[in-house]
């Protein structure tokens, strides 16, 4: 019987081939804090790489995602991690209830903004699909300590606010973002704002609504990312409010109007 090619060495083998961008390692693996090895390959390199494709896309949908699945949990270089979730983010119309209980193990080995971001893609699609699947899940992150698995339990329910897709109902969205509104983590806080500015762009009024009720909660980064869409009037009458509230904690004499 033939020996079975490794999906690993082939794929770090031709990652290990391309071009690297030295500049582009001095910008990009301070801000994505990864431990992982990063030899800096641009991301349109990976793409065309992906989709040129290796030995192992000849085998059956479930026999690739298995060899898939080696190199996420098996990799030690942060661009040979990227590669699986480039391909499934390009496989996306394919997409399964049976891929999601592998995708949701690879959140096991996240410890990055990007390949969070790049997972938390292919999991909204997922959810898009069958959100009875997908959302207990989500529910059991957005408790966790995990940081990436908190921020992932709010980032995989955007969507950008596209009018080719079906978004959440705002009653899930916001009880997901809830019980992280005051979460310490920096990425959490990023990801809440995030969503709460695309949020935005769908429910304007009642998003608005819900940042006036939680203004004084939201630590600076969330506010940020927040109200970023918000018209300027908005945007200076919630930012006064907080003002306010900083001064009256700073004095306990309070601030006269």
């Amino acid at each position: 019987m033939p020996r079975q090619a490794n999906p690993l060495r082939e794929v770090e083998a031709h990652v290990r081939k391309l071009p690297v961008d030295a500049p582009y390692k001095a910008f990009f693996q301070p801000i994505t804090r990864t431990k992982l090895k990063f030899l800096a390959v641009r991301m349109p390199n990976l793409n065309r790489l992906v989709h040129e494709g290796f030995s192992f896309y000849k085998k059956t949908d479930q026999e690739i995602l298995k060899d898939w699945d080696q190199v996420w949990n098996q990799a030690t270089l942060h661009d040979v991690m990227s590669l699986p979730l480039i391909y499934y983010r390009w496989k996306s119309s394919t997409l399964t209830s049976a891929d999601f209980h592998v995708f949701k193990r690879w959140m096991e080995r996240v410890e990055n903004w990007a390949h969070a971001d790049q997972l938390c893609q292919i999991l909204s699609i997922l959810y898009e699909k069958n959100p009875k699947l997908v959302e207990p899940t989500l529910r059991q992150w957005n408790r966790s300590t995990n940081p990436w698995k908190r921020r992932a339990s709010v980032v995989s329910t955007i969507y950008y606010a596209s009018p080719r897709r079906t978004p959440p109902s705002r009653k899930v969205i916001l009880s997901l973002i809830e019980p992280l509104l005051q979460d310490r983590d920096t990425y959490v806080q990023k990801g809440v704002g995030w969503q709460l500015r695309e949020t935005y762009k769908l429910w304007p009024r009642e998003i608005l609504t819900f940042l006036e009720a939680h203004v004084l909660e939201l630590p600076a980064i969330t506010f940020s990312y927040a109200t970023e869409k918000l018209p300027p009037s908005d945007k200076r009458r919630l930012k006064s409010a907080r003002e306010i509230h900083r001064k009256r904690k700073s004095d306990p004499r309070g601030v006269r109007s």
